[in-house]
This record gives structure tokens, C-alpha cells and sequence, in this order.
């Protein structure tokens, strides 16, 4: 144990327990997944970059990965997406990642929806209060 601590060596077997403990023998479940067991089926990360007018080589360069990968995720091919470049993406466009799950509404309800005050469009898409 001296390589592990150098101070308190006689409370480093308290803290840093050996390879070979016996307390249980069982596994610690921790809820973590295998990496690339997650996957994304309703994504509408496409309607979102058509939206707001990002090609995938733009989408690409800002999320950091290969216009391809964009393509990809864009067509439905891509299961297994990197949640940073869909981080990097919202941030860029000012949305929340969260919005990517959701279809964006269609052009009769947005317009219907800027016809109103700007303090209505706020009520309206901040949901029912509670007062």
C-alpha cells in the first residue's frame, strides 16, 4: 500500500480496499449502461437544421464531428448519437437539447401563434400557470 498513500498507511487498507476483499463477493449495480446501448429513435435533429437553415458541413463543424455522422443522424441511419454534438448544436441555435426529441410545429402554428402579443406568445408556450 505505500504506493497508493503516503500518509496514514495504517488507514489505506480502511480506504483503498484490495483486489481480492471478501465483503460479499457481490457486483455493485449503478444503473450505467454499456457504452452504445442508448439510442435516439425519434430524433428531429434534420427539421431542426433545416429550420433554422444549417447544412450538415456547417452542423459538422459546429458539433465537431464529419458532415457524414450529420447526414447520418439526419436520415434516420445513425442509432447511437454523441450527446456533446447534440449539446454543441443547441447551444448554437439557442435551443435545448430536449427539443431535438420533439417535432417542430408546423407552419400554420407558428403563424397563428406570432399573431399574438408578444407577452401571449409567452403564456402560450410557457404552458397553463397555476395561480
Amino acid at each position: 500500500m505505500a504506493d497508493v498513500s503516503t500518509r496514514n498507511r495504517e488507514k489505506s487498507s480502511e480506504r483503498f480496499l484490495s483486489e481480492n476483499d471478501s465483503r460479499g463477493g457481490e457486483l455493485l449495480q449503478c444503473g450505467v449502461e454499456l457504452r452504445g446501448s442508448m439510442t435516439y429513435d425519434n430524433i428531429y435533429l434534420g427539421d431542426w437544421l433545416d429550420f433554422f437553415g444549417i447544412g450538415p458541413v456547417e452542423a459538422a463543424k459546429i458539433a465537431g464531428c464529419t458532415p457524414s455522422y450529420i447526414s447520418n443522424i439526419k436520415r434516420g441511419a445513425k442509432k447511437n448519437i454523441n450527446a456533446i454534438y447534440l449539446l454543441r448544436l443547441s447551444e448554437h441555435m439557442g435551443v435545448n437539447v430536449n427539443d431535438f426529441f420533439r417535432p417542430l410545429p408546423n407552419k400554420s402554428q407558428l403563424q397563428s401563434l406570432k399573431s399574438l402579443s408578444p407577452k401571449a406568445q409567452a403564456a402560450v408556450l410557457g404552458g397553463p400557470q397555476k395561480r
